[in-house]
């Protein structure tokens, strides 16, 4: 299955993952689909690799199921990364929580491919997408510099040196600057949320 016109491509592909454990609580969280194609390029692989600790892996443990929610949202994302997201956000796709104004939907089937004392990764197999708008948009650098903020504050906690957690601070006040000069509205409000939750202006 192709998933390139869902926005899923080779590389890594930022998107908000929904799951939910076997009782049926829901999660979502910004995750990477890694995406590599093989040699004869007659077909991709998808991957994620998860760490431990979070609800996406202990999730996906127990019912090795997960929908890639593609969005543009930079507000989403942050709100994904540190809040659990409120029940406006969701709707029903496949018979799992979707959020409602992503751009497309693919249900992946996971099965633990590869665990170490890092990290566990997982080999997708997509199920169904459903792909719900179509657009056509420039590379915005400030989309960019907000999920690598994004990315660096969620990292920032769980480090323990203090001249490391200097180092991300310095970068998130350089992606800071990228959004001040690039970012739309959306962008800056995201940036905002992001200071909020870490004190790095």
């Amino acid at each position: 299955m192709d998933l390139k016109e869902a926005g899923i491509d080779e590389g890594i592909s930022e998107v908000i993952v929904t799951t939910k454990s076997a009782s049926g609580k829901l999660n979502a969280a910004p995750i990477g689909i890694i995406t590599t194609t093989s040699e004869d390029k007659t077909k991709n692989n998808h991957f994620v690799k998860l760490y431990e600790g979070s609800k996406t892996l202990s999730n996906l443990l127990e019912t090795n199921k997960l929908v890639a929610n593609v969005t543009d949202d930079a507000v989403l994302f942050v709100k994904a990364a540190f809040d659990n997201l409120d029940e406006t956000h969701f709707s029903l796709f496949s018979g799992f929580q979707v959020l409602k104004e992503a751009k497309s939907w693919i249900l992946f089937q996971s099965v633990l491919a590869e665990e170490s004392s890092e990290f566990y990764l997982f080999q997708l197999t997509p199920i169904t997408v459903k792909i719900n708008r179509k657009e056509v948009k420039a590379i915005n650098r400030g989309l960019n510099a907000v999920i690598e903020a994004t990315i660096l504050a969620t990292r920032y906690d769980v480090i323990e040196d203090e001249r490391e957690k200097e180092e991300l601070k310095k970068l998130m006040v350089h992606y800071a600057g990228v959004v001040k000069k690039c970012g739309g509205r959306r962008e800056k409000e995201a940036m905002e949320i992001l200071d909020e939750k870490c004190f790095f202006l």
